[in-house]
């Protein structure tokens, strides 16, 4: 397995958001579909985005398999042509990695029944849909990503998935946060940082790293800090990450993530961006990235600032 370059700083950075990176260089794109259609329509701008965010300075790109899921193309299309397009976004950013040289490919576990949903999730279903997406990514990956979670019970299946296929790759866990706090930070499902230190230490031989993403970079920071602190009162050995997303701060009340696309944030550019993440950086982060509507310019703003 190939080691991340990784420089003195010991950052590694992630890519950025393939949905809106791919509408932007002119890729098949709508929804429900959204970063799906483009496997099925034109792979090669999935190769060419991929390859981008490398040029850009990424270490690890993230397959394009966020989006072939029953929730973006229908429980009959899924069953129909799932486990094709997810073996092929495994090869592609294989394909993209390998050309490049030394970059990793992480595995995308994503929500199954809807972003930002945890009320949708369906304990039953999830545990063959997982095993499906290990099965047909194992041999591309370098690390499981298992990324906008919004309860920490979608690990508990992630992990059971991965140790059952008897994959040996790390597993880097993510969690979504909400626009907002009705309290003490918390997931949308009411699951604390409490309790993500303690499903992560339960499978610290496997996890690897705690992260957020696709939230609001203002809504990370404290997250990321009291995360950073809680792991290292319970000593539990793992790396630090975010990658946030460039949505607006203020949804329309009738926002829906299946059927909205929007606009990214006229006030957050790459540097002010890379400021913010200098704050987690400070915190203890080791992995930084971008999620949706970050682009390759933000990503090579990351690289020269902590590269």
């Amino acid at each position: 397995m190939p080691t991340a370059p990784t420089a003195m700083s010991n950052i590694t950075i992630l890519d950025g958001g393939m949905g809106k990176f791919l509408r932007r260089i002119g890729a098949p794109f709508r929804q429900p579909e959204w970063s799906a259609l483009a496997l099925i329509e034109s792979p090669d701008h999935v190769v060419d985005a991929h390859t981008q965010f490398i040029d850009a300075g990424a270490q690890v790109i993230i397959t394009n398999n966020y989006a072939v899921v029953p929730y973006h193309l229908g429980d009959d299309r899924f069953a129909a042509n799932g486990a094709d397009l997810i073996e092929l976004s495994g090869r592609l950013a294989r394909q993209a990695a390998d050309t490049a040289g030394v970059v990793l490919v992480g595995g995308s576990m994503p929500p199954l029944f809807g972003s930002y949903e945890p009320d949708l999730f369906d304990a039953d279903r999830a545990p063959e849909i997982y095993a499906l997406i290990v099965r047909q990514l194992d041999r591309y990956v370098d690390v499981w990503i298992a990324e906008t979670l919004s309860l920490v019970a979608e690990l508990d299946v992630i992990v059971a998935a991965i140790r059952e296929h008897g994959s040996g790759q790390p597993i880097w866990a993510s969690f979504s946060l909400p626009d907002a706090y009705d309290g003490p930070i918390a997931l949308r499902s009411g699951d604390t940082i409490d309790d993500i230190i303690d499903v992560v230490t339960e499978h610290a031989d496997v996890v690897d790293a705690v992260m957020f993403n696709c939230a609001l970079p203002e809504q990370m920071t404290p997250a990321i800090i009291e995360l950073a602190e809680k792991a290292a009162a319970s000593e539990l050995d793992v790396r630090i990450g975010g990658y946030a997303n460039g949505f607006p701060d203020a949804r329309h009340p009738e926002y829906a993530a299946n059927n909205t696309i929007f606009d990214r944030r006229p006030d957050l550019d790459a540097a002010s961006y890379a400021e913010i993440v200098a704050t987690w950086v400070d915190a203890g982060v080791t992995i930084i990235g971008g999620c949706c509507d970050m682009y390759p310019e933000d990503i090579a703003e990351l690289s020269a600032r902590f590269g």
